[in-house]
């Protein structure tokens, strides 16, 4: 068909192609033939361009022909050279190219069927990608070379790339590679019939744990997909025929299906040599890659990190998180877990004060919850007919980012999330309201990034995964819900978090969702310090933080922001005044909104911080969440008489000590002294308070 083409030369489009076939000008000669007999505009150029074609196709250089052809005749080139077409398809651990990884490699050129998996040699599957005139893929732009280059140093492909999942559309084939199979009635071995893509993770899976029968079935299943695309491919040349008229005396008959074959497989070699003969006899000859064998699974098994090496990281033996896997109302069961170090106890509860009553008596540091925890920036409410719907969307920005890295997430407001979200913040702001820190996490897309098979491949490779990675309890023995075991995840989740191997994805404004990132270790993070300063008015809060900034640490109050918005509206700054509009902003915006501006003021590149004036438990759980194990929280103690006559006769002062202490911004200060706060006294000289803080900073 190549030789018969002329779409590639300069001046000649589809329809005057077909007017020269229909004229009985065939093939480049008898184009040749022609331009002899009836000179035409142009000519020397397109007999310099057909003397350049035909120079290519004899030095195989295929770049010249995809180059010239209009993209839906790449197929040309493919029917010129059918033996050496090569057919690819891959199987990976799940979609996403940035977690994911390349399980089996199979191609097929020339009738014979080749697969490469992890830990062989890849010399001839790279020969074969090489020497191919043309490719053949389904869907594979987008999906197999893309993991192909990044698993295989990137190495060149064909010239020749006909995507199948695009050239079938072209003529009317849709639905995916097995529905345009069963359209097209092409049948599959029975044993592999009814398989499925979700299957293969799950096969790779029980391959690694000995099952060395689950990889001769993935590979039966790869060996279809490619003698899948061949019919499929044939199928759409003819229909490419028909829906272009092409004439029946230029038609190439499509060859593809023809050279299908079988899986010629390699048994280990038995008898009477025995297994060194048998090794002595593989030495002499390389190994056939076209004949397959199956070998023992050499890798590790275990999950790309361990507890343990979190514990090495940071201490966890004392850490408790309660993970939750939420669903939107609370007539349902909700998967719970309580992980002190590495066990776990798992249960089901229905309502919020179950969920808030059960981590407080566990003495939860922190609470991770597989729900979203916000809403997408300028929306105004979780339904509808919130007014900003169609302006800003369902979706947040942390969605968004794991949906470019291939990691598919339901969108926080669609339709059938909407519950869910609502009720996620909202249990989230009772726990911060509470002091306890909240983060979100996602566990499917932390078991991909575990490498451990998510509930869909079953809940007992879920189990395992688990318990390989280094969680003990009663899960691992008595069943368990798959909500149970997502609250699992979540939960180490937050210990990721807390050992500072993690990512945020999304932004201050929306929030961050949390997800493990085993690169991310940072030795400067793990050494920063974050010191909570709380106490009653004139406890010494600003003397501890002036103690500290002369220590190297950049200081920081959240009155700072209080202050701010008192001179831009003109207002003298006094006590009262900053206790007003504290109140009004602890209602609204809030104090994570507090919060978050105060720390602007930083722009981020503190190593040490001190902040003045913590005076909610909220503020507590927002820097908890913001800086992990590096708070430390200290609560100044000291007499109300003493309190009395250190603000006596300041400027600002303009409330007495109790009608300010009243008031309802310092309501919760004194609740602020718990077992997770340092607690000290100033009821004696600065020297002595100064030694007090010390102290403390000496065990941070």
């Amino acid at each position: 068909m190549l030789t018969r083409t002329f779409s590639h030369l300069p001046g000649i489009s589809k329809a005057r192609e077909r007017e020269l076939w229909l004229g009985g000008v065939l093939d480049w000669e008898g184009y040749k033939a022609a331009q002899r007999q009836i000179p035409l505009p142009g000519m020397n150029r397109a007999r310099h361009q057909l003397s350049e074609s035909e120079g290519a196709l004899e030095r195989g250089d295929m770049a010249f022909f995809r180059d010239r052809l209009p993209g839906g005749d790449l197929h040309r080139v493919a029917l010129a050279f059918p033996r050496e077409v090569m057919f690819l398809d891959i199987e990976t651990t799940g979609l996403s190219l940035y977690y994911d990884q390349i399980t089996l490699v199979g191609w097929s050129i020339g009738g014979r069927y080749g697969a490469l998996v992890p830990g062989d040699a890849p010399d001839a599957f790279l020969r074969a990608l090489k020497e191919a005139k043309a490719l053949v893929t389904y869907n594979g732009k987008m999906f197999d070379c893309k993991f192909i280059a990044k698993h295989y140093g990137n190495p060149p492909m064909p010239a020749i790339h006909i995507d199948l999942r695009f050239f079938a559309k072209r003529v009317g084939l849709t639905g995916g590679q097995k529905a345009i199979e069963r359209e097209l009635g092409l049948r599959r071995d029975a044993a592999i019939d009814d398989m499925q893509g979700e299957a293969a993770p799950i096969l790779w899976h029980k391959y690694r744990r000995g099952d060395n029968a689950a990889l001769e079935r993935l590979i039966k299943y790869n060996h279809a997909d490619i003698e899948g695309m061949k019919g499929i491919l044939d199928e759409s040349i003819r229909r490419y025929y028909d829906a272009e008229d092409v004439p029946a005396s230029v038609r190439a008959a499509p060859p593809f299906s023809a050279l299908g074959g079988g899986i010629k497989w390699a048994r280990e070699a038995r008898g009477a040599k025995g297994a060194r003969g048998a090794e002595g006899a593989r030495k002499k000859a390389a190994p056939d890659p076209y004949r397959i064998r199956i070998r023992d699974f050499k890798g590790n098994v275990k999950p790309l990190i361990t507890y343990g090496d979190l514990d090495k990281i940071r201490p966890l033996g004392d850490f408790c998180v309660a993970g939750i896997d939420l669903v939107s109302s609370a007539t349902k069961e909700t998967g719970y877990c309580i992980l002190r170090g590495n066990v776990a106890e798992t249960c089901r509860l229905k309502t919020d004060d179950e969920m808030i009553e059960r981590a407080l008596a566990a003495g939860a540091d922190l609470i991770s919850i597989d729900s979203p925890l916000s809403l997408p920036r300028g929306r105004t409410s979780y339904f509808d007919d919130d007014p900003m719907r169609d302006e800003c969307g369902i979706t947040r920005l942390c969605e968004r980012q794991l949906k470019k890295r291939g990691v598919n997430s339901y969108p926080t407001l669609i339709k059938s999330m909407q519950m869910l979200t609502k009720r996620g913040v909202e249990l989230a702001a009772k726990f911060r309201k509470l002091g306890v820190p909240v983060i979100e996490s996602y566990p499917g897309a932390a078991q991909d990034v575990m490498s451990i098979p998510r509930k869909q491949a079953g809940l007992k490779y879920l189990t395992e995964g688990m318990a390989e990675f280094g969680i003990v309890g009663e899960y691992t023995d008595k069943p368990v819900s798959h909500d149970e075991l997502d609250a699992i995840t979540s939960a180490i989740v937050g210990q990721f978090f807390w050992a500072g191997l993690y990512e945020g994805m999304g932004d201050e404004e929306e929030g961050y969702l949390i997800i493990p990132c085993i690169s991310a270790a940072d030795e400067g993070a793990r050494e920063k310090s974050v010191i909570l300063l709380s106490g009653d008015i004139a406890a010494g809060k600003t003397t501890a933080a002036e103690h500290l900034a002369r220590r190297g640490f950049a200081t920081v109050r959240f009155s700072q922001v209080l202050e701010k918005m008192l001179a831009e509206q003109n207002r003298p700054i006094t006590r009262s005044a900053l206790q007003d509009i504290g109140a009004r902003v602890h209602e609204e915006p809030g104090q994570r909104w507090l919060g978050m501006r105060m720390l602007e003021s930083l722009n981020g590149h503190a190593a040490h911080i001190a902040v003045d004036g913590i005076r909610f438990k909220e503020d507590v759980a927002y820097m908890k969440e913001r800086f992990g194990p590096a708070v430390t929280h200290i609560h100044i103690e000291a007499d109300e008489e003493l309190r009395a006559r250190r603000i006596n006769g300041q400027a600002r002062e303009d409330l007495d000590l109790r009608a300010a202490a009243a008031r309802k911004t310092e309501s919760e200060v004194r609740s602020l002294a718990s077992r997770n706060s340092r607690i000290i006294g100033n009821n004696a000289d600065k020297g002595s308070f100064y030694a007090k803080i010390d102290a403390v900073m000496g065990g941070v």
